[in-house]
């Protein structure tokens, strides 16, 4: 409507005709709002004007450092708005954008819709069980009701990342899981660990983040946080091992006292060697096993059990509390970005 010749002179303050006309026009101030990114025209704008859904969304995106502004505004136009309307959603999403403390504010009160489709979600998936099986997670199901609204679809798209990577789990933990060498990771990289293992969960979910890849940002950073923290967990991880398999048989021979004549240390020595864990276990000599050979039953016991107890703790990298060097069991709500 205005031309940017205009607006500019406006803005550095060269003479214009019919100022006056042009201050008392709201489309006007908010042009010159956008091309000076200077956020005090805003207090210029009428307050019906300013309360729209158009300004309330471009200073959301535009203006994330200074919600404080605006804050009151986009509060009225959310009571304003339908709480089932695409309007108000986008809205609820922006500003989780924003400030996730502030979003939790609405989270309970105002944002239901994430929780109703997740109900509409698990109805599809519990109506047809080959279905269900080819939607994975329901990212599918979100796609095809929201295939317009991309700033809706990422928001969907990082409640179902927080599901799969932070809700309830330990992330670090996960990873240990799912790859035991720090190389490969590195050689596989993060993009593909993180979209393959999404995708083995919902291949719509992975396909989508195929094309928005920022949304991935901050499990890339989690992810690296991993990588270099690994040599720190793996110890943390035998040290409890270790502690736990010396406290199975500090019980053994408390419970067992007297009524045992082999050394039962010697034969831990064997089961640990047997598995090359001489260094986790910090092993130095060999020790010298004094067998009289009476209890063979007791022996017997002992050896199978720790043998066991050794074989079942070592076959994960998985610490048992945690502990971790770093708190990244929180879900972040990442910045979106413009259309």
């Amino acid at each position: 409507m205005y031309s940017k010749k205009l607006i500019y002179d406006y803005i550095i303050g060269n003479d214009i005709d019919n100022l006056e006309e042009l201050e008392s026009d709201n489309n006007f101030l908010f042009d010159a709002l956008k091309l000076s990114r200077d956020i005090s025209y805003y207090s210029y704008l009428d307050i019906s004007y300013r309360r729209s859904y158009d300004v309330i969304k471009y200073m959301l995106l535009n203006f994330k450092d200074n919600l404080d502004v605006y804050q009151e505004d986009a509060d009225y136009l959310l009571d304003s708005l339908d709480v089932e309307s695409m309007e108000y959603k986008e809205i609820i999403v922006l500003i989780a954008a924003i400030d996730k403390n502030k979003f939790n504010d609405y989270k309970i009160s105002r944002a239901g819709f994430y929780v109703t489709d997740k109900v509409e979600v698990g109805a599809v998936q519990n109506k047809d069980r080959e279905l269900a099986e080819l939607i994975g997670l329901g990212f599918e199901v979100v796609l095809s009701k929201y295939e317009d609204k991309p700033l809706i679809l990422d928001y969907y798209a990082i409640c179902f990342l927080y599901e799969i990577f932070y809700q309830d789990k330990n992330f670090e933990e996960m990873v240990h899981k799912k790859i035991k060498n720090k190389e490969k990771l590195i050689k596989i990289g993060n993009t593909k660990f993180l979209l393959d293992y999404i995708g083995n969960l919902d291949f719509y979910l992975k396909e989508y983040l195929e094309g928005h890849l920022y949304l991935l940002d901050n499990l890339d950073k989690d992810l690296d946080l991993v990588k270099n923290n690994w040599d720190n967990y793996i110890n943390r991880v035998n040290q409890q091992k270790v502690a736990i398999v010396y406290q199975v048989v500090d019980k053994f021979a408390e419970e067992y006292r007297g009524k045992f004549y082999f050394d039962i240390y010697a034969v831990l020595d064997k089961i640990i060697r047997k598995y090359h864990l001489e260094e986790v276990f910090e092993l130095e000599g060999e020790i010298e096993e004094f067998d009289l050979k009476d209890n063979e039953y007791l022996k017997e016991k002992f050896n199978s059990d720790i043998d066991r107890l050794i074989t079942e703790l070592f076959k994960d990298d998985v610490i048992f509390n945690d502990n971790s060097d770093y708190d990244i069991t929180d879900g972040k709500v990442v910045e979106f970005k413009k259309k």
